[in-house]
Formats: structure tokens, sequence, C-alpha cells
């Protein structure tokens, strides 16, 4: 890995890190209100919605991005995705704290299923990969296999970025009905 390539995956891991953190908060908002009364499906309509128009509030330093060779709109939407995809699982009370959820919310963000994931973890696909199994086997993964898999899972998430033109509000209806459906997939196998 030259210089170059080691900076834009710090640059990279900071913003995934940041989105999932600020997710979370986002999430835990929902949770904390009341007026929502319990209704996660509200919730996550509204999230999903209001994420096509949300910017970008927090650093997702553009300067930054620019000098690792990362378009300040790629940073953006990478940021915007994963942000969704961790105030969903929050709003659904999956647990994005622990570093083995990392996986599991790029996953949903960059559309891959929980049968890819799994055969991604090299788990037996005669194993029944339900939310317990698959929270077991992430922390069963060796740290440079973890690092790997996310790697892969930021990249292939930035891929998509680059690759999608389509408008913003599309990009994100898109994502959040991709992880609402690997919520549906993970809980109930």
């Amino acid at each position: 890995m030259n210089f170059d390539s080691g900076i834009r995956l710090q640059v990279i891991r900071q913003t995934v890190t940041l989105a999932i953190e600020d997710g979370r908060e986002w999430g835990q908002r929902f949770l904390n209100d009341s007026s929502w009364r319990g209704d996660k499906k509200k919730m996550a309509k509204h999230a999903i919605s209001e994420s096509k128009f949300c910017s970008l509030r927090k650093g997702v330093n553009s300067k930054l991005a620019a000098t690792a060779g990362i378009s300040s709109e790629v940073a953006m939407s990478l940021y915007s995705q994963v942000k969704l995809a961790s105030t969903l699982f929050t709003i659904y009370e999956i647990d994005t704290i622990r570093a083995s959820a990392q996986p599991l919310v790029l996953a949903a963000a960059a559309g891959v299923s929980v049968t890819e994931l799994v055969h991604q973890l090299e788990i037996s696909p005669e194993i029944n990969y339900g939310q317990q199994n698959l929270q077991k086997a992430l922390q069963s993964v060796p740290s440079q296999k973890m690092l790997e898999l996310n790697q892969t899972l930021e990249i292939q998430l930035i891929t998509e970025v680059r690759n999608k033109h389509i408008r913003r509000d599309a990009m994100m209806s898109l994502c959040g009905n991709s992880v609402k459906t690997f919520i549906q997939a993970y809980r109930n196998p």
C-alpha cells in the first residue's frame, strides 16, 4: 500500500466512523422523542425522507478528502448513506457501538445482503445466520480479517456512489430501502 492509498483509506475510515456515530445519535433522538409513540416504521420513513435533504452538518473535511483523492461529493454521499444506515439500525435497536457492528452497517448501506455478508465471512451456509449467530461470527473474526472486510465494503460503497448517476433523493431512498431489507433479513432469517 502506498502513502496516498493509506491516506485515502484513513479518510474513508474517519468518514465512516463519524457517520456511524452521527447516525447513532440521530436514531437515539428518534427513540427518545415520545411524539413518535414508538412507531419505528414511521421513524424510519421520516429518517429516510429527511436524509434526502440533510446536508453535511459535521466535519467530513472536504479539503482532507480532496487531498486524499476523494471528491467532496463522494465523501458526502458516503457519509450520508452510512449515517442513514446507522440511524435505521439504531431505530430498530441494533447495536452500532461495537466494532463488530461496523461491517453490518457498511454492508447494509452498500446494498449487500445478509446472505452475501455470510458468504464473505465464510460462515457455513448450513448454519442459521440469524442475528445472534451473525453477531457471534463477527465477534470471532480476527481483527485483520475484520479490517479487510471493512475495507472491501468501504471500497464497494464508494464505487457504487461514483458509478451511480442518480439524484441524491433517489440514492437515499434506495439506500434506506436496502438497509430496511437488510435489517429485516438480519432479524428474521
